[in-house]
């Protein structure tokens, strides 16, 4: 491109000096000149500067033409070598042209072959995964046979990996995918399991195997090793080769767990294995208790089972029947299992959550403790539908009422569970077990029919042989989880409160009406267990009364905190029941109770009046109090109350009808006496037997209602008792009345005169009921009912002689009715210092009247101002005394006694 032409500058400026030499000074003189004068001019000089440069320069070549010969020599022979040496650059490039050509066709050559041995190698390689992916389902299936998990899962999920990657786009591969991932599954099975077996069934039955010293050892050093605290370190080197270095005696639990675990993280499938296992949890509770029921049922050996008695499993023997023991000692071994299987299950919890810390997952698809334990009182909760024959459905319905209105709790519940399905038939049954063979005496079969056995029948009473172990195991639960609700003690409450209770309370009551309504009922006697120093006779059917309260008393106690306070309520209405009964009896055995006459003892029992008199004596009141009473004071009451009883007993004569001449119904009565007295002191111990301590469940804490309802059913008793020794305590002082006044009327011939006849009749009665009714009573009853006859017999033979026809004979009688009387006393082992008066009477009847009127205005009135007015008939009569003497001594005596005064 040119460059642009010279301007010319403007003037007045001043250009610099050049130096660049002739040329450029020419060129600006001839540029900067206006005319053509100035350009001549400068062309002249141009012209003659020009000579003398060209003079100049031949001056030069001549001064150097030497020097410029030499250097045209030696540029001529360097432009022959260049010449030269492009010929051979020349032919050089032509022959690099040809082998360029050549390497040309060799390059593709050995590309083409470069490229078939890539592609021979790439096939070699994939017909080598190709194997490897089909032969490794082979190697899994042996590895899973051989129990190398970990080395299965290995090669698994290379294989895997392989046919998912490099093999991906082979489509012949898809049915061995399929393959591989359903074996990838059943290997995922296959570790659950076995985790399961390792938790669930680890070292179950020692007693079928001994273990070997080697295992021991391992055993021991596992357990020495153990640390409670797991982290991911522990499993880096659970590897394939120390899996397979382990041999059968090495393996412990720890060992095929983190074993387990690795496989599982190897497979990458930690999460989906911690649900599957969370869910199996009930599953696997429910075959460990398929496999004890199997052992159970299949063992029949007796010293095994007496030595499994002996090591605890039934400790509440006196409740546990021959029936209920197997479903006992089921229910105790099932206790002892799942608490085994709950510590190997914390320790598989620090192991998955080390497990899972190492692959990175959050352990919060990790069951816990409490999952376990709420399965397992699922589980148990089931069990006892099944043995017990419970309707849970009813039951849910009971529980879901009381707790509509509370707070959702997480934890899942049985009566929950069937009050959201709402099934509408009836649930499938618990044991999936075959009912291969003939059915085992005791074994009881599935009443639907049934593909399995039970190890007993299935009956409602088995729960007092299960409480014990229940009790125990809440307490476990509860220990763990501390203010967490144990749903399997509100489970079994609820059976208590709304069955259970009813339950006993109808067995009670049947028993105790079978036992009332036996045909030898209030006739067959019992010794019963001695109550303090002695031992009481009572009647039979009362005993096994008792024994059904207490049953029912011990039953309620066993079911303790789970439900027992509403099981109590079958304790009371037994009692009920025991009153009633006893009631009824001794409305039988009072003689006239029913009707308008008959004995003159029921009439006066019917006065509240002369009871109150009676239960204020001195001598009632010793009955209960352990303090001996004085013998001055029990002596008055014996005189006061002869002197009450003698005045109404002496209105009118006693009839035969008034008075119970057959002993055995005194014997009877006497028995039922005792019985109530021994009831009523029973039944005051029932509440120290039920909240006393035990190692079964505890006490229960009693109401204030229950205490109340024990202490009025004991009223009841006592009161009978009392009404049958106050009867007894009337019926031998009106018999007293009876055969001393009345009973020599009819028998007026005897030897003796009619008042000794009178008086050994009254003789042999006493003896007669002392003879029956000794054995029977309790001494101080004995002492109430005989104590006070010499009082008794004292007024009635006074009432007697106070007769207005008395002959002569009486008096000459007196002395052998009175030694008769004496002597009866005697064989009664009883004081005849009551007879004192009716010797003083007899004495009185002796004497002048003159002489009973000085002893009166000298030593006082010994006997009632009625007793001298009768004394004074009988004696002027029998001395034949006129009206107008008997008058006159009647006056003295009134006066006398006016001026002593008369003693009442």
């Amino acid at each position: 491109m040119s460059s642009p032409p010279p301007t010319k500058p403007p003037r007045g400026v001043k250009q610099g000096k050049e130096t660049s030499g002739l040329l450029m000074s020419v060129i600006r003189t001839l540029s900067a000149s206006e005319t053509n004068e100035q350009r001549e001019k400068e062309r002249a000089k141009l012209e003659k500067e020009y000579k003398k440069s060209d003079a100049r320069l031949d001056e030069l070549v001549a001064a150097h033409a030497q020097e410029i010969m030499e250097v045209m020599q030696k540029f001529s022979s360097v432009s022959t070598a260049m010449t030269v040496w492009g010929q051979h650059c020349d032919a050089a490039v032509a022959r690099l042209a040809a082998c360029r050509g050549l390497l040309q066709l060799r390059r593709d050559d050995l590309k083409r072959l470069w490229a078939d041995a890539r592609t021979h190698h790439y096939a070699l390689q994939m017909l080598t995964d190709i194997e490897r992916v089909v032969v490794s389902e082979r190697e899994t299936r042996e590895l899973i046979s051989a129990g190398r998990v970990l080395a299965a899962a290995y090669t698994l999920r290379t294989a895997l990996d392989t046919a998912d990657t490099s093999l991906s786009h082979v489509d012949a591969l898809h049915s061995t995918r399929q393959h591989l991932d359903a074996k990838k599954r059943e290997l995922v099975e296959v570790i659950v399991r076995r985790i399961s077996e390792a938790v669930y069934r680890g070292d179950r039955s020692p007693l079928l195997r001994r273990v070997s010293a080697r295992r021991r050892t391992a055993l021991l050093l596992s357990e020495l090793t153990k640390n409670e605290e797991v982290t991911d370190a522990h499993l880096q080197d659970i590897t394939p080769e120390f899996e397979a270095s382990l041999s059968e005696e090495d393996k412990t639990f720890e060992t095929t767990v983190m074993i387990s675990l690795e496989a599982l993280g190897v497979l990458e499938l930690l999460k989906e294995a911690t649900e599957k296992f969370k869910v199996q949890i009930q599953n696997e509770l429910l075959d460990v208790i398929d496999s004890v029921s199997r052992r159970i049922i299949d063992e029949v050996d007796v010293e095994a089972e007496v030595e499994c008695e002996e090591d605890g499993d039934t400790p509440d023997a006196e409740c546990v029947t021959e029936t209920a023991r197997p479903l006992a000692r089921l229910v105790a071994t099932l206790g002892q299992e799942f608490r085994a299987c709950a510590a190997r299950n914390k320790r598989l919890l620090q192991l998955w959550r080390a497990a899972l810390q190492r692959h990175k997952i959050s352990d919060s698809y990790l069951h816990t403790e409490q999952h376990y334990w709420s399965a397992v009182q699922q589980v148990f909760q089931l069990l006892l539908t099944e043995y017990l024959d419970i309707e849970s459905v009813n039951l849910a319905a009971v529980r879901s009422t009381g707790a509509a209105n509370s707070e959702v709790n997480t934890e899942l519940r049985l009566a929950d569970y069937f009050a959201k399905k709402k099934p509408q038939r009836r649930r499938a049954k618990l044991f999936k077990l075959n009912a291969g063979g003939g059915a085992c005496p005791g074994v009881g079969v599935n009443p639907a029919g049934a593909r399995r056995r039970l190890v007993c029948r299935a009956e409602p009473a088995h729960l007092h042989a299960l409480l014990p172990h229940l009790h125990a195991l809440c307490a476990h639960i509860e220990a763990l989880h501390p203010g967490g609700e144990c749903s399997l003690r509100a489970f079994v409450t609820d059976y208590v409160r709304s069955g259970e209770g009813e339950r006993l309370a109808t067995a009670a009551r049947t028993a105790i009406d079978t036992a009332m309504r036996a045909p030898s009922a209030w006739r067959q006697t019992v010794r019963a267990p001695p109550s303090g120093s002695r031992h009481r006779i009572i009647f039979a059917c009362c005993a096994e009364g008792w024994q059904a309260v207490v049953d029912a008393a011990l039953a309620a106690k066993r079911c303790g905190p789970c439900g027992g306070v509403e099981a109590l309520r079958a304790t009371t209405g037994a009692l009920a029941a025991l009153a009633t009964q006893c009631r009824a009896a001794h409305a039988r055995m009072t003689p006239g109770a029913s009707g308008t006459g008959g004995s003159r003892a029921t009439r006066w029992l019917a006065d509240d009046d002369i009871v109150r008199f009676l239960q204020s004596l001195p001598n009632w009141r010793a009955l209960s109090d352990p303090a001996p009473t004085p013998a001055q004071e029990l002596k008055q009451a014996y005189e006061r109350e002869a002197e009450i009883l003698g005045s109404s007993l002496g209105d009118g004569a006693v009839t035969r009808r008034e008075i119970v001449a057959d002993v055995n119904v005194l014997a009877d009565l006497a028995m039922l006496c005792e019985t109530m007295d021994w009831l009523s002191t029973n039944i005051k111990t029932i509440p120290s037997i039920v909240s006393g301590t035990s190692t079964t469940g505890g006490g229960i804490r009693l109401t204030d209602k229950f205490v109340n309802d024990i202490n009025s059913a004991a009223m009841i008793f006592e009161e009978i008792s009392h009404k049958c020794l106050l009867f007894l305590h009337l019926e031998l002082r009106i018999e007293c009345f009876y055969y001393l006044g009345q009973e020599e009327r009819a028998e007026g011939t005897e030897e003796g005169g009619p008042e000794a006849g009178g008086a050994a009749r009254l003789a042999h009665a006493l003896l007669a009921f002392h003879e029956h009714a000794a054995a029977i009573l309790a001494p101080n009853a004995t002492a109430y009912v005989f104590g006070g006859l010499g009082e008794m017999m004292s007024a009635g033979v006074v009432w007697r002689w106070q007769g207005g026809e008395v002959s002569a004979a009486h008096t000459s009688s007196a002395t052998a009715r009175l030694a008769t009387l004496r002597h009866a006393l005697a064989a009664l082992q009883l004081p005849h210092d009551g007879l004192h008066r009716a010797h003083a009477y007899l004495h009185l009847l002796a004497c002048e009247p003159g002489e009973i009127i000085s002893s009166v205005r000298e030593k006082g009135a010994q006997f009632s101002e009625l007793e001298y007015l009768n004394a004074f008939k009988v004696i002027g009569a029998r001395r034949g005394l006129s009206p107008a003497d008997m008058r006159a001594q009647l006056k003295h005596l009134s006066t006398a006694l006016g001026h002593v005064g008369v003693t009442v």
